[in-house]
């Protein structure tokens, strides 16, 4: 089984640019937004994004990467 460590990326509302953003930013910004935050991470982890009022976060797009599980 091979692990890779998850890259998040965040969009502002108003940019359409996405930004590469530590995991720290991440969990601070989501853990605000929703109570309880684990099936969230594991929506994310399926490839699904994550809208709040201040953007959008989601993890980073690997290719094939990462898909050994």
């Amino acid at each position: 089984m091979k692990f890779e460590i998850s890259q998040y990326e965040f969009k502002d509302s108003n940019d359409e640019d996405w930004q590469q953003v530590s995991e720290t930013f991440v969990l601070v910004k989501l853990v605000d937004a929703f109570d309880p935050l684990t099936p969230l991470l594991s929506e994310m982890l399926e490839g699904k994004e994550v809208i709040t009022s201040e953007g959008v976060f989601r993890i980073k797009s690997c290719g094939d990467k990462g898909n050994d599980y």
